[in-house]
This record gives C-alpha cells, structure tokens and sequence, in this order.
C-alpha cells in the first residue's frame, strides 16, 4: 500500500524541496543585495568622477598660477610711443575689497601670440558680461588678436603692488603709471567676498621681480 500523505516519506520530500514562501524570501534576499551591491558601485563611480574633476580643477588652476606669473615676470617697455605703460591704479569696492586695475606689456607668449600682448588683469564685477570674478584681457601688441579668460571665479577682491625704490628706500606702493619705467616687482593678491573662498592655490599671494626696474 501506498504511504499516506504527510507521512515520513512526504516530510522527507518537504525537506528536500523548496516552498513558495521560501522561494519569495529568497527572491527578495537576492533583490536587496543586488540593490544594495549597485548603490555601493555608483557611490564609489560619483566619487571618482568628483575627485577626477577636483584634480582637472587643480590642474587648470596651477596652469593659469604659473601663466600669469610668467607674463607679470616678462613685463617690458618699448621705446615707441604707443600704450604699452606699466599701470597699476587703486580701487575700492563698496564691501571695502581691494578693486585694483593691473596692466603691462609682457614679452612671454600668451594665447593671443608670441611677438607680445598687452595684459589687463581686473575683478569683473558688471552684471553684462559672462566673466566672473579675475578676469585677464589679453591683446595682441601688433595685432587685432584679443581674448578674454575668466581666472578664478569666487575672486571678489584685486590687491596689485609694486615694489619701487625711486625714491631712495625700497616699498611696496599701490600705485604706478609709466611709459619709461618699470618698478622692480610686483605683487598680486586676491581675496573673496564673505562667506565665499578660494582655492587654496589662490590664496597665496603671486610676488615676481620684474628685470630693468628700480
């Protein structure tokens, strides 16, 4: 005779097999480490994307550092008469931020050329154009070649000095306009708005000495 249902025989089946219910936790077991699996990978995608774009970031910000600091090192003066003077003119914002105007003729390649540009470094502050914060205008000396290059977004402050000693003791002056000559280094240090900061490169300031001045 056949065993009857639930016997030892059907208990032993039961054991071997798997129920509904069990089939059910066991889905969901595996959908809840899978989901859980993908989140850890795009957290760890999202980091890596944030930390590659931190460090191309960097890398654009030492590049301009060390450009601007090179044109400043390369500033001349030419015999001709034309507007190629050293200029460094004061300026105040109303949040009592050094709103300083820095221009010169470098000698050092710029993206405008390599036979000499004009530099004119300022804070942007007009609502009309699409730059922020240090903003470089480039112009080629003999040329109609010009660029605009926004440096350092959270920029809200331009402190430009000048070393001089014209006038028997060496300092640091905040003001300079001459056609004949250069002072004999220059000082470049920029501050942000409260509340804001700046990359850590930018804060220190950019000192270079600049060759023939006095």
């Amino acid at each position: 005779p056949l065993p009857a249902p639930g016997g030892r025989a059907g208990a032993a089946m039961n054991r071997s097999g798997m129920t509904l219910l069990e089939l059910v936790v066991a889905l969901a077991i595996t959908g809840l480490a899978v989901s859980a699996g993908y989140g850890a990978f795009s957290t760890l995608a999202d980091r890596k994307e944030i930390a590659s774009t931190s460090a191309e970031q960097t890398l654009r910000d030492v590049s301009a550092r060390a450009s601007l600091s090179a044109w400043l090192s390369a500033s001349r003066l030419t015999i001709q008469e034309d507007d190629t003077e050293f200029r460094a003119i004061t300026g105040i914002t109303r949040e009592k931020l050094a709103d300083d105007d820095l221009t010169f003729f470098t000698t050092a390649t710029t993206p405008v050329g390599a036979g000499g540009s004009v530099v004119r470094l300022f804070i942007d502050h007009s609502d009309s154009t699409r730059e922020r914060g240090l903003v470089v205008k480039l112009r080629e000396w003999k040329g109609t070649r010009t660029l605009v290059i926004e440096l350092v977004p959270a920029a809200a402050g331009l402190d430009a000095r000048v070393l001089s000693g014209v006038f028997g003791r060496r300092q640091w002056v905040h003001s300079w306009v001459s056609t004949s000559v250069l002072p004999a280094g220059a000082r470049v240090q920029l501050s942000a708005a409260d509340g804001d900061s700046l990359p850590s490169i930018w804060r220190m300031p950019i000192t270079v000495s600049l060759e023939g001045g006095r």
